[in-house]
């Protein structure tokens, strides 16, 4: 595991720039601008977690880092697997927090924004190493039963099996359940270890006592299945987010990278969107993308809206109405007054809320992580009880 930091740009440096998000302090693109800045403040690091896919990652990270800087210093983005640091440059307290990422069981290297690292492309093919043995474990827990049903008379007979011991479940079944719960527990055992070595007993450390136990008393078929589903549900998890994060990729691609701006003189000159200053005039041509939220100073026009309110027919626009970033243009032209920057348009906003919101606990979700945290102890204290 190779952990660095990326320092963010000086205050003097940033104040120069219009939009938030880019590592030498003037973005240069409207992704950038729409990205959730790394930090509130000017100072900090910034560190690309891999394997952060879920909200007991990020609970993980507040548990090791946390202590060490403070809760309130630590800002999250799930979509983009970002952890952001408010603090100074500090090498030995940078040490400590590598280690402590470390000790969560992930894996951090410096952000960069807008590449694509070889960490992240490691982590790229892991998630399709992890869909392709949930499948394969699937496959395996078929087919094992299948042969079980076959050759041990039939299919009660195979569910049965477990409760008469090892002897009862064909060799060649066996064989095909424990490959089964191998590929299942593939990328759950390293969790597992971790919440032994923490004590911190957790579903991932619960669900391996559980298929090892079953193992132990000839459950084959028991300890394949429950492994599978296991799985499942975490490569449907990792679906999910890789779903919202596609989501979230188109929605930036909406709103055009550069935006058509009319200087004093009545020329008019392409900038990137990002630079452009609230309160310029922006003209927009028909059949354009509306790369700012503006205000229509001249002209009328409809505007499609659908890509920002649902609206299923376009908008019709002229003198003193609101238009958005991402929408697009009719058959008429605009000039159109900016309202808000780059970082700060609708679009942003929304963006900003999705990734907001897949880093952030339902209440209910919260009370079962506190429930688990004794229920988990006592179920295996009493599992260990009477075994």
């Amino acid at each position: 595991m190779r952990a660095e930091l990326w320092t963010a740009p000086a205050v003097a440096e940033q104040a120069t720039c219009d939009a938030a998000g880019s590592a030498c302090g003037c973005a240069t693109n409207v992704k950038e601008a729409l990205s959730p800045p790394p930090i509130n403040l000017p100072g900090g690091v910034v560190y690309r977690i891999h394997g952060m896919d879920c909200a007991d990652e990020i609970a993980a990270l507040k548990r090791e880092v946390g202590p060490l800087v403070g809760e309130d210093k630590l800002a999250f983005d799930l979509l983009n697997g970002r952890m952001s640091i408010d603090m100074a440059p500090d090498a030995a307290l940078e040490a400590k927090i590598e280690k402590a990422v470390v000790r969560a069981g992930l894996q951090a290297e410096p952000w960069t924004e807008g590449a694509t690292s070889e960490g992240a492309r490691a982590e790229e093919r892991r998630r399709r190493i992890q869909s392709w043995l949930t499948a394969a474990s699937g496959l395996f827990v078929a087919i094992g039963f299948a042969v079980h049903a076959w050759v041990g008379g039939g299919i009660i007979a195979a569910f049965e099996a477990g409760e008469h011991g090892a002897g009862a479940t064909p060799l060649l079944s066996v064989i095909l359940y424990t490959l089964a719960a191998l590929c299942a527990v593939r990328y759950v055992a390293p969790k597992a270890w971790l919440a032994a070595r923490r004590l911190r007993p957790d579903m991932n450390l619960l669900m391996v006592i559980a298929v090892v136990g079953a193992i132990g008393i000839g459950a084959w078929f028991e300890a394949a299945t429950v492994s599978f589903f296991f799985a499942l549900a975490l490569a449907l998890e990792a679906w999910s987010l890789g779903r919202a994060r596609r989501a979230v990729a188109a929605l930036m691609e909406l709103a055009p990278p550069t935006a058509r701006i009319m200087l004093e003189d009545g020329t008019e000159r392409d900038v990137p969107a990002a630079e452009v200053r609230v309160g310029s005039h922006i003209i927009i041509r028909p059949g354009d993308k509306v790369p700012l939220d503006g205000r229509v100073a001249a002209g009328e026009s409809e505007v499609n809206q659908a890509p920002i309110t649902g609206e299923s027919v376009p908008v019709f626009k002229s003198e003193g109405d609101d238009v958005f970033a991402g929408t697009i243009n009719g058959e008429g032209a605009l000039d159109v007054v900016t309202t808000k920057a780059s970082s700060d348009t609708t679009l942003a906003q929304i963006i900003r809320m999705v990734g907001s919101a897949q880093g952030r606990r339902a209440p209910s979700e919260q009370w079962v992580e506190k429930f688990a945290r004794v229920y988990t102890p006592v179920v295996m204290a009493l599992a260990i009880a009477v075994f």
